[in-house]
């Protein structure tokens, strides 16, 4: 399965995302589709998506399989045949697809591979494409303190100019104001006002800086809509080396770290674990798609996670 980025040695694809670099990820749809076709061959029956509500259509019923959502059982089959069955929905055409792409200032940074922030604008292409090419509506919330917003739209040319603003971003959009979790909380409060009825919803983030009250929005958008999470984080963030000093800087402040210092390194460990097992418990009680792309995944690598992930 072929799946290579072309990168150059300006820091395209690695620190920044072009444009052109952008519109060269249309070609990987083609493997993506496979990958998504060869894993539902895999586990047919076993993870398929069924979700219902307003923005899906009933297909038809079938017996009852385990791991079914009971909330989609047939009664009206189940009691003519005397079998359990459950309903089968297909999604509507022209299903309306928000990305929210947090370009934040912690999404600039990587210690391998690529910056988190370019890692999230290929997503964002990649999602873009796959969503033109089935005929949906794609739209966006761009995340960087300021405001960037797209609804979604069947216009390519409104899609296209969402890309741009993401391309221009992750070259010159760094921003040195402060964050706060109250950011994630307000800006993700306008995801949810602006998701309509049946809309997919791809949040693509580092997940830095959440906390319960941002959570809450997201509780409330999968009442209305299909969200996954796309986590994207590097190996330094997980498991920092044990030894040495490094200088971490956010663009405008610098801070020299330790990382030999023991205390330090637990309270860190303690913090990360704390924070991915609230993440993990979040997406586990609400039955959401929770995908972990890292730096350092190639291309192939990224595409079978997504294909696998997002089913």
């Amino acid at each position: 399965m072929g799946g290579k980025a072309v990168y150059n040695q300006t820091g395209d694809g690695i620190v920044y995302s072009s444009l052109a670099s952008l519109l060269r990820l249309q070609s990987q749809i083609r493997t993506l589709n496979l990958a998504k076709k060869h894993i539902r061959s895999r586990h047919a029956g076993v993870h398929r998506s069924v979700y219902k509500g307003r923005g899906m259509d009933f297909a038809e019923s079938r017996p009852y399989q385990a791991g079914d959502d009971i909330r989609t059982l047939d009664w009206r089959v189940t009691a003519r045949s005397g079998r359990l069955h459950t309903k089968i929905f297909e999604e509507e055409r022209e299903k309306p697809v928000l990305v929210w792409v947090d370009l934040r200032p912690t999404m600039f940074f990587a210690t391998r591979g690529q910056f988190k922030s370019v890692v999230a604008a290929e997503i964002t292409a990649l999602l873009m494409w796959k969503t033109l090419k089935i005929g949906d509506r794609f739209g966006g919330i761009l995340q960087n303190g300021g405001h960037s917003e797209l609804k979604p739209s069947r216009s390519r040319a409104a899609a296209l100019n969402l890309l741009k603003q993401v391309s221009d971003l992750t070259q010159t959009g760094q921003s040195t104001q402060a964050h706060s979790s109250s950011d994630l909380s307000s800006s993700w409060t306008r995801l949810r006002r602006v998701a309509s009825a049946g809309s997919q919803v791809f949040v693509i983030s580092d997940f830095r800086q959440v906390n319960a009250q941002a959570l809450r929005q997201l509780a409330m958008l999968t009442r209305h809509a299909q969200l996954s999470l796309i986590e994207i984080s590097d190996p330094f963030e997980a498991h920092p080396p044990a030894q040495g000093q490094v200088r971490l800087t956010d663009g405008a402040r610098k801070l020299w770290v330790n990382l030999g210092q023991k205390l330090w390194r637990q309270r860190y460990a303690e913090r990360h674990h704390a924070a991915q097992q609230s993440l993990t418990e979040f997406a586990r009680l609400h039955r959401l798609p929770f995908v972990h792309i890292s730096t350092a995944d190639d291309m192939q690598t990224r595409l079978m996670k997504l294909a696998k992930g997002l089913r």
